[in-house]
Order: structure tokens, then sequence, then C-alpha cells
């Protein structure tokens, strides 16, 4: 048993919203694992088919869809030829959100974890350049979605490739989920209370250790990896991230205006103002 479909991205864009959505429609079958990475984690890629199979062993014998989510998948550069090679008509889901807010969002993200020791204007200085590269974080390159999905484009036809915006998951849920639902060949009727429901609210935790790290980012540098776990104690409270620097939004919305007109283009639709 290999997927018929994937979920590819993007990154802070919706695809857990949808990986459990997916999960909870009968005739689609999804492993309990998000983020599988099969096709960029050269640990398992090496492993090799019957690994990845393995996934998929528990679907129903009468599963529609049967598929996975890995948003990873759009900009790393090795994805396209190898999923094309193994999977060469799957069906792909790409969602796409504002790339400045897609891009703070995961700044934020990875401060919460305390994974980042940087203030988010020096992370424009140091990390703002258009092509995702292996191993870095890719705050910014994950957001020039056209030319991720024009290397997808060598091996697929167009027809297997849904792009859909995140503001669509936003503001019209039952729409976005139908256009799914469609794609994939499924019940187009089906309907959860999940499609409502938000899968990643931001939250920090209430205790002092956590909060001193977390105000003070620059010393997070000499916090291990395998400590910063033991932060994560006691009640967690909802928290929303400041709002970005004017000057710094400026800059951004500078550098992302020529992907977006090409975006723009793939999509006949105007992008000069993004739903948030």
């Amino acid at each position: 048993m290999l997927p018929n479909f994937l979920i590819i991205g993007s990154q802070k864009s919706g695809t857990t919203s949808l990986f459990h959505v997916l999960r909870q429609h009968p005739q689609v079958f999804m492993p309990e694992r998000k983020e599988v990475n099969f096709f960029f984690l050269q640990q398992k890629y090496r492993r090799g088919s019957e690994y990845y199979q393995g996934y998929f062993a528990p679907a129903p014998p009468d599963a529609l869809a049967v598929g996975e989510a890995s948003p990873g998948y759009i900009c790393h550069p090795d994805t396209p030829a190898r999923i094309h090679q193994l999977l060469p008509n799957a069906r792909l889901i790409l969602t796409v959100r504002n790339p400045i807010d897609r891009a703070y969002s995961q700044y934020w993200d990875n401060r919460r974890s305390l994974s980042e020791p940087l203030t988010f204007a020096q992370v424009v200085d140091v990390a703002l350049e258009p092509t995702y590269h292996p191993g870095r974080l890719g705050y910014f390159s994950r957001g020039t979605y056209i030319q991720y999905i024009q290397r997808y484009l060598e091996y697929i036809p167009k027809e297997n490739l849904l792009v859909l915006r995140f503001g669509e998951l936003k503001h019209s849920p039952g729409s976005f989920y139908r256009r799914v639902f469609q794609f994939l060949g499924v019940d187009p009727d089906f309907h959860t209370p999940a499609m409502t429901a938000s899968f990643n609210p931001a939250a920090v935790w209430e205790n002092y250790l956590y909060h001193w790290f977390f105000t003070h980012p620059s010393r997070t540098r000499w916090l291990p990896a395998k400590l910063r776990r033991f932060t994560f104690f006691g009640p967690r409270t909802p928290w929303q991230y400041p709002p970005m620097e004017d000057r710094l939004h400026q800059k951004l919305l500078e550098f992302y205006r020529p992907w977006n007109a090409k975006l723009a283009e793939y999509f006949s639709q105007d992008l000069s103002s993004w739903d948030r």
C-alpha cells in the first residue's frame, strides 16, 4: 500500500488542521503521525519504499484516498523527483499563506520553543534569501512559493496539484474542505466540527524558568536542546505575538513583491492584499 495523495506544505499554513479533518473523513486514511518526511530525510529515504509502505499498512482496503502530510516537501530540492519516481500519479495539496505572516508565525513558534536566539530584526538581517537550502530554517525562502510550484510542475501535470490559500481556510472552511474532498474523489458533503477548530493555538508556559528564557532569547544559545523540555512545565496560557515593526514589514513587502507577482499570475488573482 502506497499513498495516492500528499499534503506537501506549506509550514504554518493550515496543514495541521487539514491533516486532522482528513483523518476524520470515512473514505480517507492517513497515518497517526503527521510529518512522515520520508522524501527529504535521508535517514528515512535510504530505508526504501517497503519502510515507507509500513505507514500505510493499516489502511482499510476500501479507502478511496490514502495519504500523508509533510509540509517540508514543498521546498526541499530533492523531493519532487523522489515523489515522482515512487508516486508518479499522486495528487498533491499545497496551502499557501501570506509569506510575511507565515515567516513571522514560524519565527515566534521557534521563539516559544526556545530554539531561536535572535530577534526578528536580526533574523531579517541574516536570513533574507529567496531559495531554500536544506539544514536552514528558511523563514523567508519558504514563502517564495512559485519557484517550488514550478519545480513540481516539471514532474507532474498541473491538474494533479491543488494550491489553496490559507485565507480561504480561515474565512470559508466549508468551501476550502469541499474543494479538497472533490480533488481527492471522496464524499464532498462530509462535515465535522474539526473544520472550524484550531489545532495549533499559540500558548506559553507559566513558570519563571521558561519565562526568563523566553524573554531573553539570546540566552537560549547556552541551553542544550535536551534541556529545553525541562522548562516546559506548569499551566499554559494563550499568547499572541506582538505586531511586526513597520520597517521590517516594508522590507519584506519589497522582498516578496516579485515572487507574489508571479504567484498571482499562477492563480490569475490579485495577491497585493493577502487574506490574514
